[in-house]
């Protein structure tokens, strides 16, 4: 055996024995501590009402996270509420070599299962809230923690207390291949690289495994306080990694636990660090690294603050003053975070990039049309639109001066949600412009298609056409991260037909609505330009999930992003400015040689948060499978198809949402 991979097993095993043998000396039980899984294996809730604050839902299901620490050592019954860590196959048939044992208190008892909330160490589903939080509005995901937070070697990483060598930036080498499907995997030994990035942060695309890994009494760092184990070391790859996607739910009522992934695909690795050595090239590459998580960037309206949290511990990283926060988007190379402040018609710029000199500063604001409320960043970088709802306008802000360009008011009432999708030079439509969806009171969409809108150009940088107003009642809108076409996700009240006419099925429904075109292709204006029109494009209502499936009145949406390729660059097309994210970007598609353009997110399921019919209150959140447009049975424990039960729950957020 490789005398490296001994040591490793070895101070595996002695940190494993010593961590349940000992109390956590650092943590008291009177203190409250989250150990949540991170994304892509998370969807984050934002909870309002008596008692507001933000919940997480575990897509992993086997990771070590707080909670509760019960289970049936023999592993012939399941009891809900019990841990599944120990049902990890990981855990469970080779533990002692990699170092994982079955928690012993709430600090380390691990996930109770796919779909559920994770729990607090005082097995509370709501990891923060008042006071730290006074209010809950719309959230973003930002960049990797460990940009920041790391136990490399100082400067840049542990400041005192600790450090390890071998998580320098220069080893932390993402390295990515193509899986054959829809994702991606670290390259095999020989095989062809998409992309090597090094010292760029944690990427997307991997979850740490386990997802999370266990608190510990034997911090690797003390500034910062870095108390949990690494994910698994890329010196156990000689082991192979028995949790695959497959059975995430098990048969409770028979006693057969769990044994597989939630994902479709593959998504989680062993290629954590490797045991500190003496010499930097002693070193092995790694690709994920404690700090686990990202940046959480929170609306609390009340306190007039967008709220910087930990998306593993929640604890607050940073508060930053805004006269009144209404709602965000976030730039796709992750630099910039846009803020609609509604009384005072602006939107702000904080700087989010955690190596700038003015990071979480406010850099840039921008005067807007009245009572400003939703805003989106164009994923080719180009624009930002504000809907304005009480001027009954949107203004487009152009990246990089910050300011309005263009200000859009052709028959738009009150304004309030917008959703963008990705220039599309060769697939879609393959007009060479972006499209905007813009909602507004009446319960109309509008398409703005872009420019160029010169002399020889091909987009009219306007409003091209809008539908019927069908959307009664309608309150969040997301682009549709699968469809091959430009298209959104709405919810509203009231289910449609295929032609968008209502089918008299009362309550609520969720809506994705697409452009068709039997004319695809760049189409030159021509001089004089013709008045802004579809000129073939068409809008389809491609399907209408209703109260048949919906538990309640729909009130906002996010998708899993557990299979998706955002360890690769950012799509760009000559319109982008500035240069791509090499990592962890956000746009919705990207480019694989050989294979060509694929969705950045290949998601499987839709989380809607559903308010009760007859009280009006946020109740819980249904699970719909994308594939069928049918409800999740999220609990196997009860009969019937089971909702995640989460009162006050009105927001969700996933790492790509707009």
């Amino acid at each position: 055996m490789d005398s490296h991979v001994f040591r490793y097993l070895v101070r595996s095993r002695a940190l494993a024995l010593g961590i349940f043998a000992l109390a956590l000396t650092d943590i008291t039980h009177a203190q409250v501590v989250v150990n949540a899984p991170v994304a892509p294996d998370a969807i984050y809730v934002g909870r309002i009402g008596n008692h507001p604050g933000i919940s997480v839902i575990d897509l992993n299901g086997f990771g070590q996270s707080t909670g509760n620490p019960t289970f049936d050592p023999t592993f012939q019954s399941i009891a809900e509420g019990d841990s599944n860590f120990p049902n990890n196959p990981n855990v469970r048939f080779q533990g002692s070599f990699l170092g994982l044992v079955p928690g012993t208190s709430t600090l380390d008892g691990g996930s109770a299962g796919v779909f559920t909330l994770t729990l607090s160490s005082q097995l509370d589903p709501i990891l923060l809230g008042s006071p730290d939080l006074l209010s809950v509005g719309d959230m973003m995901l930002g960049a990797p923690l460990d940009l920041v937070y790391n136990n490399g070697p100082a400067p840049f990483g542990c400041l005192s207390g600790g450090g390890s060598l071998c998580t320098s930036d220069s080893r932390h080498i993402v390295d990515v291949s193509f899986n054959g499907a829809h994702g991606l995997q670290p390259t095999p030994l020989g095989g062809q690289s998409l992309q090597v990035v090094v010292g760029q942060g944690n990427p997307i695309s991997f979850a740490p495994s386990p997802n999370p890994p266990s608190v510990t009494s034997y911090p690797s760092c003390f500034s910062p306080l870095l108390n949990h184990l690494e994910p698994i070391s890329i010196l156990a790859s000689y082991l192979s990694n028995l949790l695959d996607p497959g059975d995430p739910f098990g048969d409770p009522l028979s006693g057969v636990p769990p044994s597989g992934l939630l994902a479709k695909e593959q998504n989680a690795f062993f290629v954590g660090p490797s045991f500190d050595q003496a010499t930097l090239a002693a070193c092995e590459p790694y690709q994920i690294r404690q700090q686990i998580g990202h940046f959480v960037y929170v609306i609390d309206r009340t306190a007039h603050e967008i709220v910087v949290l930990n998306s593993n511990t929640f604890t607050v990283i940073a508060r930053i003053h805004q006269d009144d926060p209404t709602e965000l988007a976030m730039s796709p190379n992750l630099t910039l975070l846009a803020v609609t402040n509604r009384s005072l018609d602006k939107v702000s710029f904080i700087d989010i990039d955690p190596r700038s000199a003015t990071f979480h500063q406010v850099v840039q604001e921008t005067p807007v049309g009245h009572l400003p409320r939703g805003i989106a960043w164009d994923p080719g970088n180009e624009d930002i639109f504000v809907c304005n709802e009480g001027g009954n306008s949107v203004s487009i802000i152009s990246n990089p001066s910050l300011q309005v360009r263009k200000t859009l008011s052709t028959n738009l009432t009150a304004p309030f949600a917008v959703a963008m999708t990705q220039r599309v030079p060769t697939w879609g439509t393959a007009r060479f412009v972006y499209y905007a969806y813009i909602l507004d009171r009446s319960g109309r969409v509008s398409l703005f298609e872009s420019g160029p809108n010169t002399v020889s150009g091909w987009g009219f940088d306007d409003i091209i056409g809008q539908t019927d107003p069908v959307f009664t009642n309608a309150t969040a809108m997301q682009p549709d991260p699968i469809a091959r076409t430009s298209g959104v996700w709405i919810t509203h009240e009231g289910q449609l037909d295929s032609s968008g006419h209502p089918t008299g099925l009362g309550g609520g429904a969720v809506t994705n609505l697409v452009l068709y075109t039997a004319i695809p292709g760049i189409m030159p204006l021509g001089f004089p330009a013709p008045t802004p029109n579809l000129r073939g494009v068409e809008f389809k209502f491609q399907r209408s999930i209703g109260s048949d499936q919906l538990t309640g009145l729909p009130l906002d949406l996010a998708f899993d992003d557990q299979v998706n390729l955002g360890a690769l660059s950012n799509y760009t097309t000559p319109f982008s400015p500035g240069v791509a994210a090499q990592i962890n970007g956000k746009s919705t598609v990207r480019n694989i040689p050989g294979v060509g353009i694929r969705p950045t997110n290949w998601a499987h399921y839709m989380f809607v948060t559903v308010k009760d019919r007859v009280s009006g209150g946020p109740k819980a959140i249904d699970v719909l499978d994308l594939a069928t447009g049918l409800r999740v049975d999220v609990n196997r424990f009860h009969p019937g198809t089971q909702s995640i039960p989460a009162r006050g729950a009105s927001v969700v957020m996933d790492y790509f949402r707009q």
